[in-house]
């Protein structure tokens, strides 16, 4: 099995714009759709974000897209969870975002691995391990001890592999839907020491 790790780049901005979708939950393209033009497809905007946004988390450039013999496999990125973290007017944000926000919050001083996903297509060949394993290293490089995520309850086939790959629950947090989601139960932090 061949898996090879690169930065992202402009060219991959489609297909980042799918795996960040398909990580989140339908959760990128519920912030895509409120901000997208009128008339204008809300992947549309969120692929031209993460094309050219270079002050957001998300853009193209901060993902590692994992590639077997020059196919996307998949990709994922991660930051730092500021510590302190900043102080935040729950009032004013969507109170279904609220949770994700409480757990990143929890997170603080972490390498929060905020979207992993790998295609349909290149799912159950085994390659989690190599993207958990490079994902690992990245966070090692930036200098924490610790690396975190947030994973619904619902996708239980995320949780058992980051359980089998060292990950343990920290804390949950009520999933409130919202109009692009069905999914119910729980929102779960799992953290792994590096």
């Amino acid at each position: 099995m061949s898996l090879n790790f690169r930065k992202g780049n402009q060219n991959d901005s489609t297909n980042l714009a799918l795996v960040f979708d398909s990580a989140g939950r339908r959760v990128p393209a519920y912030f895509w759709f409120q901000y997208a033009a009128s008339g204008q497809s809300f992947f549309e905007f969120g692929r031209e974000k993460i094309r050219t946004d270079s002050e957001t988390n998300s853009y193209c450039k901060n993902w590692y897209v994992g590639e077997s013999h020059s196919e996307f496999v998949g990709a994922f990125f991660g930051f730092v969870v500021d510590d302190p973290y900043p102080e935040i007017d729950y009032d004013n944000e969507p109170e279904w975002w609220v949770p994700f926000l409480e757990l990143e919050r929890i997170a603080s001083g972490s390498w929060l691995l905020q979207a992993i996903s790998i295609l349909p297509e290149y799912r159950g060949r085994g390659f989690a391990s190599g993207f958990l394993s490079k994902a690992d290293e990245v966070a090692k490089a930036k200098g924490v001890n610790s690396i975190t995520l947030q994973v619904e309850e619902i996708n239980q086939i995320a949780l058992k592999t980051y359980e089998k790959y060292g990950y343990s629950e920290v804390i949950r947090r009520e999933l409130i839907p919202f109009s692009f989601s069905d999914d119910t139960g729980e929102i779960i932090l799992m953290q792994k020491s590096l």
